[in-house]
């Protein structure tokens, strides 16, 4: 069986001659859709690390708040005239007033013991609430902490009554 030459050299001829347009077109599509992935899992990565910030810098906030509360007196936290009850806080304090990041609101609450607790004691405990909430893009966020706070707790060996 004899081959024709010209059979042989069309043939070299396609190969060497490059891709079609077909595989082009798809290999474009195909590098496009990579990018777009790529693209799309950064933009997801750094949204997510700015939430996580966001979200460690609200418990730091209240964390911070809630250790204030812990050594002050009693009498001074049950009272709302002596103890702000709203605050606002900065994802940033150090940076100037324009670019210091989310904002928080941070509310604190003093409701008096639980009802289960029998009343001499109820009279002497309160609930502490601290709660932080600021916009994360579009999105509303809100952390909170509860703690219980005793007339005779921690505060009187810190603060010496």
């Amino acid at each position: 069986m004899k081959v024709c030459p010209a059979i042989l050299q069309s043939r070299a001829q396609r190969s060497a001659s490059g891709f079609t347009l077909a595989e082009t077109v798809i290999a474009t599509l195909a590098v496009a859709l990579m990018l777009l992935a790529l693209y799309a899992s950064f933009t997801f990565g750094f949204g997510m690390m700015r939430v996580t910030r966001e979200d460690i810098r609200a418990t730091q906030i209240i964390i911070q708040k809630m250790e204030a509360i812990r050594v002050l007196p009693y009498d001074l936290v049950a009272n709302p005239a002596t103890f702000p009850t709203n605050t606002t806080a900065y994802f940033d304090e150090s940076q100037n007033a324009t670019n210091r990041g989310a904002v928080y609101t941070v509310k604190f609450t003093a409701t008096p013991g639980p009802t289960v607790l029998p009343l001499t004691y109820r009279a002497n405990v309160m609930l502490v609430t601290v709660s932080a909430s600021w916009t994360s893009g579009n999105v509303p966020r809100t952390r909170s902490m509860k703690t219980y706070m005793a007339r005779n707790g921690i505060q009187n060996y810190v603060a010496g009554k």
